[in-house]
């Protein structure tokens, strides 16, 4: 309404201005209004009817004319001959004494007959500016209309910048909620459309800090549980490990010697992913991955030697292929490790006794190729979709007690901090097929 109201009474002032200029200017003999260009050529009448001879200074300021003889046979004037005989049609046969933008007046003279032409709207006195400007009516007309043109962009580009300053508010308030920073107060913009978007976005901000701190208080709470039972496996671990020490100091076949130093391996592993697990949660969501230029064919052995061990703990054959010709890559190398044995493990825990785990290490142009594949049952449809998210233990054929949805979660999100993919697959002949395509940096 303010802005609204800046207008009319601008556009107001405009036209007052204009008129007021235009009384100013017939007040002081510089415009010359249609009433004073008429009373002039009465005035001139009696003047010119007497003449003994018609000269141009005689005729009257703004006006025109044609001098006829009685049989309408043009003589002289200031009219151009060619329009002479339309006039003397129109004024004296017709008896037309107006044809816009013109007023005609005829004078009887002693054997000819003057016409005089002159314009219905006012006039500049001075000649130059009636040259210029040869109608004052019609450019105050135009000159209004672009003044208030010009008050209308004012208007607007002022109306325009004060609703943007506004929306503004609301982009900050968006890109506030958008980064989660909830802690704050909605401005009012006194504009009411506006202010009906702050009112529902406040609404949003409220239901939305109440949803993200109960979600962030569960995530606390679940990462507090994931450090203490990180924390309670160290002391099992230990026992385990050093009761494999004892036994190695017995006398032992060399199959046993053979078993107790995967135990010892795996122990050690284990304690090691049970440390970084530890870390994890006290960094969780900024764990930054070690690169560094590793040895492929050392990585490839140890991979072997561990899903060997995972193997043979569960009566269950390995099948093994590799294709490398790189002799390094840049990787972490013990994080991505911890991703394979998770993919590793999980092949082994789905397949049955006497079963088989095949895996096929392989180079590629720009990446490195790990697939595992089981003679399981297989991934359902949803697990298919589901298998890398946290926690997901929804997929009862290939449930497990000792399974907590977490092991393809980690290669998953390690996989991705190398730049790679982790893919879920069924093989055609039955089983799963995992594959992790880690790109050469």
């Amino acid at each position: 309404m303010r802005w609204m109201v800046l207008l009319v009474i601008g556009g107001s002032l405009v036209v007052a201005l204009n008129l007021g200029l235009y009384l100013y200017g017939v007040n002081t003999g510089w415009i010359d209004p249609l009433n004073r260009i008429s009373t002039e050529v009465e005035q001139a009448k009696e003047h010119l009817a007497s003449a003994r001879q018609i000269t141009d200074d005689q005729i009257p300021l703004h006006s025109s004319y044609a001098l006829f003889t009685p049989d309408g046979e043009y003589i002289r004037g200031s009219i151009d001959p060619a329009d002479a005989s339309a006039l003397w049609n129109q004024t004296i046969e017709q008896q037309q004494y107006g044809s816009n933008p013109y007023l005609y007046s005829v004078i009887d003279r002693d054997g000819e007959v003057l016409v005089l032409s002159y314009p219905t709207t006012a006039q500049f006195r001075h000649p130059a500016l009636q040259k210029l400007v040869p109608s004052v009516d019609l450019f105050l007309i135009v000159l209004i209309l672009l003044q208030l043109l010009a008050l209308l962009i004012v208007v607007s580009y002022g109306f325009g910048r004060y609703v943007t300053k506004r929306m503004n508010q609301l982009l900050v308030v968006v890109q506030r909620v958008e980064n989660q920073d909830l802690d704050f107060s909605l401005p009012k913009t006194r504009l009411f459309e506006i202010d009906q978007v702050l009112d529902a976005l406040e609404n949003m901000r409220q239901a939305l800090k109440s949803s993200l701190t109960a979600q962030w208080r569960a995530d606390k709470m679940r990462q507090d549980q994931i450090s203490a039972l990180a924390h309670d496996l160290k002391t099992p671990l230990t026992i385990i490990r050093g009761n494999a020490e004892l036994l190695q100091d017995t006398p032992l076949s060399e199959e046993q010697v053979e078993c107790v130093e995967y135990i010892k391996t795996g122990s050690m592993q284990v304690q090691s992913y049970t440390e970084t697990l530890i870390e994890a949660t006290k960094l969780w969501g900024r764990y930054e991955l070690q690169f560094a230029k590793a040895r492929l064919d050392t990585f490839v052995d140890e991979l072997r030697t561990q899903a060997k061990g995972l193997c043979l703990v569960q009566g269950i054959d390995l099948a093994w292929s590799c294709n490398l010709k790189r002799s390094h890559m840049n990787i972490d190398a013990n994080s991505l490790m911890r991703a394979l044995i998770n993919v590793v493990s999980n092949a082994v825990e789905h397949t049955p006794t006497g079963g088989t785990v095949t895996v096929s290490v392989e180079e590629h142009e720009h990446h490195l190729s790990v697939a595992v594949k089981d003679t399981g049952s297989g991934f359902s449809q949803e697990a298919l979709k589901r298998a890398t998210e946290q926690f997901y233990t929804g997929d009862s054929s290939r449930g497990s007690k000792s399974h907590f949805g977490i092991g393809l979660f980690v290669a998953d999100s390690i996989c991705e901090k190398h730049g790679g993919r982790l893919s879920l697959a069924n093989n055609p002949n039955g089983g799963a097929k995992v594959t992790l395509s880690i790109p050469f940096q």
